[in-house]
This record gives C-alpha cells, structure tokens and sequence, in this order.
C-alpha cells in the first residue's frame, strides 16, 4: 500500500499566488484541507513561474512569513527556501503556513496545497 511519500502528487486545495519583489510583500496563506491532514502538516506543490531566484519565507503568520524571507549570506542561517527561476518542488510545511518572497525584480510563485510527490 502507498503512503504520501510514495504517490503521485494530488492537489486537495485551491492554487494561490505568492508574489515576489525586492521587498518582501505580507505573506499569503495556502491552507491544507484539515479532512486530509491528520498530523497538521501539508505538502505544497511549489513553482516559481518567474526569471528570477525566489528566496521563499514561510511561517505561520502573514508577518513571520515576510520577515523569512531575506536572501541568505554566508554564516548566517535562516528560514528560507531558494527557489531558482522555473524551479517545481514538492515540500511540506504547517498545514495553515503563509509565505512571501523576495527577489530581484517582480516575481510570481504559484503553491498549490495537496498530497504525494
């Protein structure tokens, strides 16, 4: 028998947008349906529909999401996912995260909520 890890992905929520910009706009939320979430946790179907690297902010509100998202430097850890222009990844996150992005020019990222790989 499959488990989430093994099956193909299957989107379960609505498609938001997540724009990207010089400055990080307030994060947006892409909420798990809580019928298909046992654990609290949701897998996000995660394209960057853009020229530009994303630097990805998450976190579980509008605000935290925004301050995530900041450009790594050496010696310096953070809570942000590097996207690289047309990058598609599957990853899980809290089931009610938000997220906002930053990057060197306006820029669209698509995250649509669900489960598998």
């Amino acid at each position: 028998m499959a488990t989430n890890s093994q099956i193909a992905f299957n989107p379960l929520g609505n498609t938001v947008v997540v724009p990207a910009a010089a400055i990080a706009p307030a994060g947006v939320q892409a909420p798990v349906q809580a019928k298909f979430d046992a654990q609290s946790t949701g897998q996000y179907r995660i394209v960057n529909a853009s020229v530009n690297t994303v630097f990805l902010g998450f976190g579980a509100t509008a605000a935290i999401a925004q301050a995530n998202a900041v450009e790594p430097i050496a010696g310096t850890s953070t809570q942000t996912v590097v996207l690289l222009s047309g990058a598609i990844e599957i990853l899980r996150f809290g089931r009610n995260s938000f997220f906002s992005g930053i990057a060197s020019g306006a820029s669209t990222i698509y995250i649509t909520p669900g489960q598998g790989l």
